[in-house]
């Protein structure tokens, strides 16, 4: 057996085995995550035809369901370092930066996330254009909330308002932690016209401690100061179907699993280029969410994507309506989301054969 063969049958079976023994998502989470792969596995950091990336997006979620919107935002870059005079037949690495926020503006929880990711791209096949890659991220997570907008039983004044003082024992709102991910990536053209790109991380493997309570120093709480957070599983497969020059189509599916909770998006774009009009493109997609939960399986949400190419410069449009909550409240939430990319190429060799 080639070495080619044995390398690629380790990375599916070290899948496997991760896949079947963590069954266990919930994290800032983006329909349009091929915008910011990296994020959920470093291993994708320089992953992509081009030289450098630069990816902003902006997600409001549960409008019309709720007065004040879930917001988050990231930013992100990375960019290539061929390891042999810059040869494009050669191994290569990656680095890469993101900062994330996101925030319920309710009682205004925040998280802030800021990392740093390193991937080392071997090349497995040259014919097949097949490479295997590990990714490690560092980073910083901080996480606060307001208690300005929590009210307590004993607050109420007997009439009609919350102003009195309340004998609660509230911890320091406002604490930071540090994380460390890993993962994996194997991409390979299957055929001349198809591409297979996939790949499996894990984060919180520095296992933080997510209570509020933790640094508390108050006698008289008895209660718990440890919440683990649970080792999150990621796995990305995406497909690229080169129809012809003009058309491709973009199969992919994305789960998410940490503690009893899962995230599965699977969803499909398409691409059509017209490259007598400045070399532009446009973007459509349809995606389906489906979340477990120890009590259920459901569909979350309906996603449809449109977007619009020029050159290296890309606009993603997302929007999302709330299935579950069409069903358990008889009228769905809203989401939207919005991307702006840009990638610089190689040679100026054409279209960056994005995907969202």
């Amino acid at each position: 057996m080639s070495r080619y063969h044995t390398y690629t049958k380790i990375f599916f079976v070290c899948i496997f085995i991760a896949l079947t023994k963590y069954s266990y998502s919930q994290d800032v989470s983006f329909s349009q995550y091929q915008v910011l792969l990296p994020y959920y596995n470093p291993a994708f950091t320089g992953a992509f035809n081009g030289s450098y990336r630069v990816r902003l997006i902006n997600r409001n979620q549960w409008i019309g369901f709720s007065d004040k919107s879930y917001r988050s935002f990231a930013i992100a870059g990375d960019i290539k370092f061929r390891i042999k005079n810059k040869n494009i037949n050669t191994d290569y690495l990656g680095l890469g930066a993101y900062f994330i926020t996101d925030r319920a503006q309710i009682v205004d929880w925040n998280t802030n996330e800021i990392n740093i990711t390193l991937a080392y791209h071997k090349r497995l096949n040259k014919i097949k254009n097949s490479y295997l890659t590990g990714g490690l991220g560092f980073g910083v997570q901080q996480r606060s909330l307001s208690y300005d907008n929590i009210y307590f039983e004993d607050q109420f004044d007997g009439l009609n308002l919350y102003n009195r003082p309340t004998s609660e024992i509230l911890p320091p709102n406002i604490y930071a932690y540090s994380d460390l991910k890993i993962g994996i990536q194997y991409n390979t053209n299957l055929k001349p016209d198809w591409i297979l790109q996939t790949g499996l991380s894990t984060q919180y493997l520095l296992n933080p401690n997510w209570s509020l309570f933790k640094s508390i120093e108050d006698i008289n709480y008895n209660g718990s100061t440890k919440s683990k957070a649970p080792l999150e599983l990621n796995f990305i497969t995406n497909l690229s179907y080169i129809y012809d020059k003009y058309n491709t189509i973009y199969p992919k599916l994305f789960i998410s699993s940490q503690g009893p909770h899962q995230i599965i998006q699977v969803g499909t774009s398409y691409r059509h280029a017209d490259y007598s009009v400045k070399q532009t493109a446009i973007h459509a997609g349809v995606s389906l969410r489906i979340v477990n939960t120890p009590s259920a399986i459901l569909p979350v949400d309906l996603g449809l994507l449109a977007g619009y190419e020029i050159k290296n410069f890309i606009i993603g449009l997302h929007y999302d309506i709330g299935l579950r909550d069409a069903i358990k409240y008889g009228r769905p939430s809203h989401s939207f989301e919005i991307s702006l990319s840009l990638v610089g190429d190689y040679d100026n060799e054409g279209f960056v054969c994005p995907q969202f």
